[in-house]
């Protein structure tokens, strides 16, 4: 299999003969992934592409098993039935990567979204001089999962922390690592495995928490701008247009969990003081509502998040005065970030996720009165404000996304005719 040229965000990172052939597999590819099933004249007419282009195109697909023609089916009036064509992907398959404090997530899909298999791992990233190297070692013992007439293409993981331009190394201050060399370390180890040509990527958890968000609420994530906040206990944000990760010009755009909302604000893990993060994590609003100690509530968000959110919704429900104001302080700090990012994204959708948006329903009417003069003028008029129910970020998720997307955007270099 040829080397990969490497595709991020949909635009190309290598050149030569073949770049506008990968081109257009690739939008063919994000078309059908956007849109479904679809007829080969609207697939044509939605890529720009004329009909002999587009024949010879999808045959390439085909051969690769990345499409598949579908059942002939005949329209309302018109001639001679047609045959959609759809994604395939079937003997391709990609793995997301989760990675925590004390364990790894996994799940593996064919390139075409069939469930493979689903392991969380238990990990010391913190206690051994290499954390990249551990991870390295978790990733080859799943190869164990790839099943027979299968072959791995492409890992996407995900981690707490930011990650270089070049995706390949990451600073976490949860991980304690400071430039760690992830991408050649988990590179090197499938080289090792005899998988020298799978596409390695690395990006911020909640930039793929986002993403997925993105995808899963919208019916045409496309074509559209969405902001997200969400996490488990702190507050954390991603950029995704259309339909993509906005990552910038260093990687770290859609950092708005780290606004600044409140002068007087406690201090945040960041440094700075008074960001939002520092405002509505729920340690501070554990704190604020009486609920337990600032030290007790410290420790309440490690040892038990979920139930340290739980008492939060449960003193809220039960008309709690303390809570109430809490959250309510919580939410007009939220609406002050998202009445900024309104003004300077102008985005078509805002998603809450995680446990903001489990506590939703007690921050939106704060949240509302900060946005009333925003959403009043025309551009902003057509903003929503989405809830998601799950009950932290779908981050491996995301990361299968982005490790599906990843073929999709290189077929010519992570796959080979089939047929």
């Amino acid at each position: 299999m040829a080397e990969p040229t490497g595709v991020r965000d949909g635009f190309a990172r290598g050149g030569g003969s073949g770049e506008l052939r990968q081109s257009n597999l690739t939008a063919i590819l994000r078309y059908l992934r956007d849109h479904g099933p679809s007829s080969r004249h609207d697939t044509a007419r939605g890529c720009g592409l004329g009909v002999s282009t587009m024949t010879d195109l999808v045959g390439d697909l085909r051969s690769r098993r990345l499409v598949v023609e579908l059942d002939p089916i005949r329209r309302p009036g018109a001639g001679r039935p047609t045959r959609p064509i759809a994604l395939d992907g079937e003997p391709w398959a990609v793995m997301g990567v989760h990675v925590e404090v004390d364990r790894i997530h996994v799940k593996g899909t064919t390139v075409g979204g069939t469930d493979l298999w689903q392991e969380t791992a238990t990990a010391s990233f913190t206690d051994h001089h290499d954390g990249a190297e551990v991870l390295a070692r978790l990733v080859v013992d799943q190869l164990a999962h790839v099943g027979e007439g299968l072959q791995l293409v492409a890992v996407e993981i995900a981690v707490p922390g930011y990650v270089t331009p070049d995706g390949m190394a990451v600073t976490s201050r949860a991980l304690g690592w400071d430039g760690a060399g992830v991408g050649k370390a988990v590179r090197a180890a499938l080289s090792d495995a005899g998988l020298p040509d799978v596409s390695v990527g690395l990006s911020s958890d909640f930039h793929l928490a986002g993403l997925y968000a993105a995808r899963a609420q919208l019916s045409d994530a496309s074509s559209t701008v969405v902001a997200y906040f969400g996490g488990v206990t702190e507050m954390g944000s991603a950029l995704v247009v259309n339909g993509e990760i906005f990552r910038g010009a260093g990687g770290g755009a859609g950092d708005l969990a780290h606004l600044h909302v409140q002068a007087d604000g406690a201090e945040c893990w960041c440094g700075r003081h008074g960001c939002l993060n520092s405002v509505v994590r729920v340690q501070e609003l554990l704190a604020h509502a009486g609920l337990r100690t600032p030290e007790e509530a410290a420790e309440l968000v490690v040892t038990d998040p979920e139930g340290a959110v739980k008492l939060l919704a449960d003193g809220a429900a039960a008309g709690d005065e303390a809570v109430c104001r809490a959250l309510d302080r919580a939410g007009t700090a939220l609406g002050r970030a998202v009445d900024d990012v309104l003004g300077s994204v102008n985005p078509h959708a805002v998603i809450l996720g995680g446990y903001v948006g489990h506590l939703a329903s007690y921050l939106m009417p704060a949240l509302d009165r900060q946005l009333r003069a925003r959403v009043h003028e025309g551009p902003y008029a057509g903003t929503r404000i989405l809830v998601t129910e799950e009950e932290a970020p779908p981050v491996t998720e995301g990361a299968v996304l982005a490790a599906r997307d990843a073929c999709l955007y290189d077929p010519l270099g992570l796959t080979t005719p089939l047929r």
